[in-house]
């Protein structure tokens, strides 16, 4: 389990933050309208398949379920998954305390892994990520689901 407060490093082997690249539009449309409509939480990526180590990012697309886990069901959420107690305690803080116009609340699932970041200093907002979104919706069809809420 990896917990970063801070971007992703965007390593060669982390393919965690190249995965976090590749769907920022979604991570954050998912984060802002979840927020409009559950307030906090955060967005967590299911990895459908298993990640080739060999995976072209710039080519090749990963399939995940999106879902938004709302402040109120994060905990339980987060305790399903094993983490240690400390790093329940860090993200539940971290979810308390992030600027969701500013910033993005993300477990990444996959590959055997789980791993959480504190989504901050980007280039592009979460509002503008669901203004585009939105404005480009033909585009993101039929890939992006509505995203589930965790209960």
């Amino acid at each position: 389990m990896q917990y970063s407060n801070g971007v992703w490093p965007g390593y060669v082997s982390h393919w965690q933050g190249s995965f976090i690249r590749q769907n920022i539009l979604i991570i954050g449309y998912i984060a802002w309208n979840e927020y409009l409509n559950a307030g906090r939480g955060m967005v967590v990526c299911e990895i459908i398949d298993a990640l080739h180590p060999a995976i072209d990012w710039s080519l090749d697309l990963v399939a995940f379920r999106p879902a938004f886990i709302p402040r109120c069901r994060a905990a339980n959420y987060l305790r399903r998954l094993d983490l240690e107690e400390d790093v329940v305690d860090a993200l539940l803080e971290t979810i308390e305390t992030y600027d969701p116009m500013r910033a993005i609340v993300a477990l990444v699932n996959g590959n055997d892994e789980v791993d959480c970041s504190l989504l901050q200093n980007l280039k592009i907002s979460p509002v503008d990520c669901c203004e585009q979104v939105l404005r480009r919706w033909p585009e993101f069809q039929p890939g992006l689901m509505p995203p589930r809420r965790i209960a």
